[in-house]
């Protein structure tokens, strides 16, 4: 039996993140050390409940900690339009039927213990925004030697609709991001476009919901979860490609590029921030370009329909 490679998820639970974290919960190459509840799609008290709740509904003993409520520079933003009031779009979380609780504890400490506690060198999966990450790196500043790659699910290869475009997990809070982006820490960017590939269509949700309970739940999911690029033809599933990346490496196609974050104003004064990714200048990540869809799915559903029945 190989060894499981060693992870903490940073998330914001979030329709496409519990997707992400049934895969990871499931899959016999992972061995999941810490959740982190990450700002972005909701408050944080909603995404640690989230968070929470699907460790319950799987089954599984995963410590989760409360991460950090606001963005480093920024006031909070939130992602409800796409994810729904709750973050898991249609479905609602009853926060007085959780067993369970977030340890104690400040999440930049509670992230850096892990890593120090790792038997090897952990990789972190991001599928939120980077504000913890960042807080752990500004307080920490070695932990960088504990952390083997960050991968996480933003940004974008090309420029959309022609021109620089704020993806969530970045926009919400650039700042982290520009932490994380240049702490020389190994980089893999899961960029939007790959969701935009990796969706469920309205077959694949049918599917779904007829798999067993959890599948009506993740249905429930779906009513309200929008995702504007992929729109009436189903459901995008981006953040699941990161945690894919982790275990099926051989079917994702990847490139060099560098990557930082950059900023614009508009007219009426807002300033953001987004990924540029330039292909000419000497590389400082991995991005993947492309992936084997069917395979993605395959393995999706296998999870779903055959471990989880």
């Amino acid at each position: 039996m190989k060894e499981r490679k060693q992870i903490i998820i940073d998330t914001d639970p979030g329709v496409d993140d519990a997707i992400a974290l049934m895969y990871a919960f499931n899959s016999d190459d992972l061995d999941i050390k810490l959740i982190s509840s990450a700002g972005g799609n909701g408050p944080i008290e909603n995404l640690t409940a989230n968070a929470i709740f699907l460790t319950e509904l799987f089954k599984k003993d995963i410590p989760v900690v409360e991460g950090y409520g606001k963005p480093l520079a920024r006031e909070a933003n939130y992602a409800t339009k796409a994810q729904g009031k709750s973050g898991l779009g249609g479905y609602n979380v009853n926060k007085k039927k959780l067993k369970q609780s977030a340890i104690k504890g400040e999440a930049a400490d509670v992230l850096y213990q892990t890593l120090k506690d790792s038997s090897e060198k952990v990789s972190i999966v991001s599928i939120g925004p980077m504000t913890n990450l960042a807080h752990l790196i500004q307080k920490h500043p070695d932990c960088k030697k504990y952390i083997k790659e960050i991968i996480f699910e933003s940004g974008t290869k090309e420029k959309i609709y022609g021109r620089p475009y704020k993806s969530f997990n970045v926009g919400y809070d650039p700042e982290a991001a520009e932490v994380v982006l240049t702490s020389g820490i190994k980089l893999v960017m899961i960029p939007m476009e790959l969701g935009h590939f990796a969706y469920l269509d309205k077959d694949d949700i049918k599917r779904v919901k007829k798999a067993n309970k959890i599948g009506k739940i993740f249905a429930k999911m779906f009513t309200k979860y929008r995702d504007f690029h992929v729109g009436n033809l189903g459901a995008a599933v981006h953040d699941a490609c990161a945690v894919y990346y982790l275990s099926h490496p051989e079917y994702m196609k990847t490139e060099q590029a560098f990557i930082d974050i950059k900023y614009y104003t508009t007219e009426d004064g807002k300033t953001f921030g987004y990924v540029d990714t330039d292909f000419t200048k000497k590389p400082n990540a991995t991005i993947c370009v492309d992936m084997d869809i069917n395979m993605f799915k395959y393995d999706i559903f296998d999870i779903l329909e055959n471990k989880l029945k």
